[in-house]
């Protein structure tokens, strides 16, 4: 999987997570809240409904109180009738118990339970009650029943209590079910929410996967625009970003043409600086031989008539100017300032050109120049002039720093398969520690002023890291620089 593939599973799963379990948590307590409160309604109309129906049947139940105690009739049997009434008109009843003050069941929906006593500890505190109420709980006979209990009481006399038992087991089951539904709805608007989600969230990314492809392909050299597919438009802050991601495209391709053109000009700056420092020793290059011309026209001129001499002199005099025009040749062509152009470059080779541009001037100076160019080693793809250039300035570098008679010595070397090593050394005066850091710097320099422009191992060191290599130095003071350049080797298809 791709970086950029990986950050998208990573942000996309990541949003739709935390906002997906933000969302599930809302929904549990938005529907948990309705439920209690469906609960709460259920359980309030069922509460209701066992009041109203122990309410008005208590009268019926005080009615026959009243006439049994005058003697009219007997109250059980009135009561009996209006409990079988009741259960037929009214149905979920699972019982209906009238008890005196002590407890003993005066009627019963059940008839074996007549003259029986409640001594259970609930109807021990039912007995007491004094107002009408009503709860719910899990009877061993009945199950799930709520219980309506009403104080049987007029005129201050107290005739015990009423207690009627409605079926729960039908509302306990309706509200499972709403509680089945209500889990099932918010299963189903969770994962519709995370769905529609996660497609938004999905193009979202996608819009910046691509606009991050479309920015891997984004080519400086070129004025081409970027590559936006259409579905990526758009209208909100992604097209904002896009936009503006455009609109720095071209600043940094403006900036990077006008770095490039600064750095062509430095570098040929550089160039003519390092010329104008070897002139001085080509100038006693070619005064040689031009004096040789002039003694050899001299000669001519005092006796035109003797043709053997004259064909002698005619072939020094060649000799002299073809010496010239090679020396001039050489110098126009590191001088002139080339288009860059990457190719294949031998590095030996490279290394023996600037040898050869600097020989008369290490001459002089009597610097023993030593070569150790390791034989076979693949080329480097490298603008064949800048390349020049690095080695130029690392030998000029280290011919200022040698005095008479000293020494320089230059090793090529391949260390592994992928580079090649190029190492200048020689036995100057060295660089102090706190100096080293600062050698690249533009326009550093520790020369006396007019013999360095400070710029030399600043565009040595950007032409090589241009070229994807580096530049180490070690230095000692009193014993010597030694700079290591390394630079990758080209490829096999760049060899044909």
């Amino acid at each position: 999987m791709s970086p950029v593939k990986a950050i998208r599973h990573s942000l996309k799963t990541r949003m739709v997570l935390t906002v997906g379990a933000v969302i599930t948590l809302l929904m549990l307590v938005i529907s948990l809240g309705i439920l209690f409160q469906w609960r709460s309604l259920i359980l309030n109309k069922l509460h209701n409904r066992a009041e109203s129906v122990t309410r008005a049947f208590a009268i019926s139940v005080l009615d026959a109180l009243i006439y049994g105690e005058k003697g009219n009739f007997q109250a059980e049997d009135l009561l009996e009738s209006y409990i079988n009434d009741l259960k037929r008109q009214v149905p979920g009843i699972r019982s209906i118990a009238v008890l005196d003050n002590q407890r003993r069941v005066i009627a019963h929906s059940d008839p074996s339970r007549y003259n029986q006593v409640f001594n259970d500890s609930l109807s021990i505190r039912l007995s007491r009650v004094n107002r009408l109420v009503s709860g719910i709980y899990l009877s061993q006979e009945y199950g799930w029943i709520i219980e309506s209990v009403l104080p049987l009481q007029i005129a201050g006399k107290r005739w015990g209590v009423l207690r009627i038992a409605f079926d729960a087991e039908r509302t306990r089951a309706e509200i499972r079910q709403l509680f089945l539904l209500l889990l099932s709805l918010t299963a189903l608007v969770i994962v519709a929410t995370l769905l529609v989600l996660s497609y938004l969230i999905g193009r979202l990314v996608n819009s910046l996967e691509q606009l991050v492809e479309a920015m891997d392909t984004i080519d400086l050299e070129s004025d081409r625009s970027l590559h936006i597919p259409h579905s990526v438009h758009r209208h909100d802050e992604i097209g904002f970003l896009i936009d503006h991601f455009e609109m720095l495209r071209q600043r940094l391709a403006q900036s990077r043409k006008q770095l490039i053109q600064a750095q062509k000009q430095i570098y040929h700056a550089e160039k003519l600086a390092s010329i104008g420092r070897l002139a001085s020793g080509v100038a006693h290059e070619i005064n040689n031989p031009l004096n040789g011309i002039k003694n050899c026209i001299y000669a001519i001129q005092r006796d035109p008539e003797d043709r053997e001499l004259l064909g002698e002199y005619l072939e020094l005099m060649n000799e002299g100017l073809t010496h010239i025009e090679t020396v001039v040749q050489k110098l126009l062509g590191f001088a002139r300032k080339q288009s860059r152009s990457l190719e294949p470059v031998d590095v030996n080779e490279a290394v023996k050109r600037v040898v050869q541009l600097l020989e008369f001037r290490l001459q002089q100076k009597q610097v023993t120049l030593e070569l150790h160019l390791q034989e076979d080693l693949p080329p480097i793809k490298a603008d064949y002039h800048l390349i020049q250039e690095v080695f130029m300035n690392l030998l000029l570098n280290s011919y200022d720093a040698v005095k008479s008679g000293g020494r320089i010595s230059i090793r090529t070397e391949q260390p592994d398969d992928q580079h090649i090593g190029i190492t200048v050394e020689d036995d100057g005066v060295g660089i102090p520690p706190e100096e080293l850091p600062r050698i690249f710097d533009p326009f550093y320099t520790t020369k006396e002023p007019g013999e360095g422009t400070g710029l030399g191992l600043s565009v040595a060191l950007g032409i090589v890291e241009s070229h994807g290599g580096s530049i180490q130095v070690r230095s000692e003071p009193g014993k010597g620089t030694q700079f290591y350049v390394l630079l990758p080797v080209a490829g096999e298809e760049e060899n044909h």
